[in-house]
């Protein structure tokens, strides 16, 4: 016999309901819900990085923004390219200097 209910994702329960005062999330002691003090610190330097690279990449925009035509917006991205990969170059050389010498 077939089943003429439709069917759906499951609703998601009310925390309301389902969580007292005295209940706590898979044995730690935070409530469910509730980032843990490791996850806490890992978004907020996730933030912080998404913040950095956010500025960075608009202030890019903006100045290829500023060129006069569509040939100088593309000369103008590929001296960033140049820039950004020599500079990836010297730190990733540096790096593995310092690996090295320890």
């Amino acid at each position: 016999m077939r089943d003429t209910q439709k069917r759906g994702p499951a609703g998601t329960p009310d925390p309301a309901t389902h969580a007292t005062t005295d209940s706590v999330a898979a044995g730690t002691d935070r409530r469910p819900g509730e980032w843990p003090p490791a996850a806490t610190a890992l978004r907020a330097k996730w933030q912080r990085e998404h913040a950095r690279r956010t500025a960075a990449f608009d202030a890019i925009r903006e100045h290829l923004a500023e060129q006069p035509t569509p040939r100088a917006i593309r000369g103008v991205a590929r001296l960033w390219c140049r820039d950004i990969t020599h500079v990836a170059d010297e730190l990733a050389q540096a790096r593995q200097d310092q690996e090295h010498n320890q």
